[in-house]
């Protein structure tokens, strides 16, 4: 590993907000857009729209896991610039299935190539975090504002470029409606988004390029994988609240797009343009409350413990009010549709201000060294347990009255997580 100043260091950051960039773009048009993908082109119902995301959740928890523990050993940049590599193949593969006619062939090659790509979640959040980056982040920058900092920066870049893959799914559903005018319904539905995952390939590619001149700060190679005591106990608790806030994403927020266009009876086009408007607006929040907290929050000397698990706890109760509003106002579609959307805004603008905040905070009872392990067992801790969404659809289907209902288990989740991450971690 080349021994770098901190002032190349520091400049090499601009690249790792591009790959964030590109990569936003990328991953949050493809996570719009996969569920009403498999909805409108493949016809498959909410069952099976959460069974393919039980296989990604699962892939991209031993992935990132794996990556994770691993990266300790092989270097953090390194380990991203690898890791990028599967997304680039998983939406290269998304854009190869559009060309096959038979349905189950191309079942098949989507949930192999979402899996890849590691499409799920928030697509802003899953933009800005990759393997190795937080721990990147921790080892590069070892003073506390400066990691909060460089994280809200890229939560923020990564969200404001989320709000681009919001509108190309808007610009998805446009192209939809003009194809409709000389083809099928079908075939305009299946070119429509056979563009756009080209595109998104692409700009992974971009990633790709820019992750390759990203440095990073020398430091002593570890020679084995298990964690110091005092890293493991801290480690531990953070994995604890982890785990069951990640029950509650996997219930409420991958089948969310495919749930809000059935429960209001919404067309493809129309689907794909509302779903873009909604996520897109609250990506730009995403970026707005995030680069508040970065601004002006940390710097009132708030207390980012509570901040950050009262943000969770506010998801968590938001999502809730949304899966009541859809049971309630699913046949006052324009109403519903409103207040779904106003919502789901404000929901993000609790993500952008919680995020940086349990980032800097989840690293710092971590001892050099061990960041990469811990941050694989974080990540695993949230990931894992969104196998949920397996359940998720199932619940919609069978609890046709209240189809939301897993939403609204997804927001009691959420709330329970937060309270539990604010008692493990406050100090004594």
């Amino acid at each position: 590993m080349k021994n770098y100043t901190q002032a190349q260091i520091d400049s090499s950051f601009k690249y790792l907000l591009a790959s964030r960039v590109f990569r936003s773009v990328a991953l949050s048009f493809v996570t719009l857009a996969l569920p009403l993908y498999l909805i409108f082109v493949l016809h498959q119902d909410l069952i099976s729209v959460g069974l393919v995301y039980f296989g990604i959740m699962l892939f991209t928890a031993i992935v990132s896991f794996s990556f994770g523990v691993a990266s300790d050993s092989i270097g953090y940049a390194k380990t991203m610039l690898i890791a990028e590599l599967l997304p680039f193949a998983g939406l290269l593969g998304l854009f190869l299935s559009t060309f096959i006619t038979s349905t189950g062939t191309s079942m098949l090659l989507i949930v192999i190539s979402a899996m890849l790509a590691g499409v799920s979640g928030v697509g802003g959040m899953r933009g800005s975090y990759s393997s190795g980056q937080i721990a990147l982040i921790a080892n590069n920058w070892n003073n506390n504002d400066d990691r909060i900092n460089r994280m809200s920066r890229i939560i923020t870049a990564a969200s404001i470029a989320s709000i681009v893959g919001g509108f190309l799914l808007v610009f998805q559903g446009m192209l939809n409606r003009a194809l409709q005018s000389s083809t099928t319904e079908l075939i305009a539905n299946t070119l429509s988004y056979r563009y756009f995952f080209l595109l998104s390939t692409m700009l992974v590619l971009l990633s790709i390029i820019c992750i390759y001149f990203v440095k990073e700060a020398k430091r002593q190679k570890k020679k084995h994988i298990a964690i110091r005591k005092a890293s493991e106990s801290y480690t531990v608790k953070v994995m604890i609240s982890q785990a069951i806030s990640g029950i509650g994403m996997g219930l409420a927020l991958p089948i969310l797009p495919a749930l809000i266009a059935k429960s209001f009876s919404l067309s493809a086009a129309i689907s794909s343009q509302y779903i873009g408007y909604v996520f897109g607006f609250g990506y730009l929040f995403i970026a707005i409350s995030s680069f508040y907290v970065s601004r002006i929050i940390y710097r009132r000397k708030l207390n980012t413990l509570n901040v950050a698990a009262f943000s969770r706890v506010s998801q968590g109760i938001i999502l809730v009010l949304v899966a009541v509003t859809i049971a309630l106002l699913r046949s006052r579609v324009l109403i519903g549709m409103a207040a779904v959307g106003v919502l789901y805004v404000i929901y993000s603008a609790f993500i952008g201000i919680g995020a940086p905040m349990r980032q800097s905070i989840n690293m710092k009872g971590i001892r050099a060294n061990d960041y990469g392990t811990a941050s694989a067992g974080m990540s695993a801790a949230i990931q894992l347990p969104q196998v949920s969404t397996g359940v998720s659809g199932v619940l919609s289907e069978i609890v046709a009255a209240f189809a939301s209902l897993p939403v609204a288990m997804g927001g009691a989740f959420l709330i329970v997580g937060g309270i539990v991450y604010w008692r493990l971690l406050k100090r004594k």
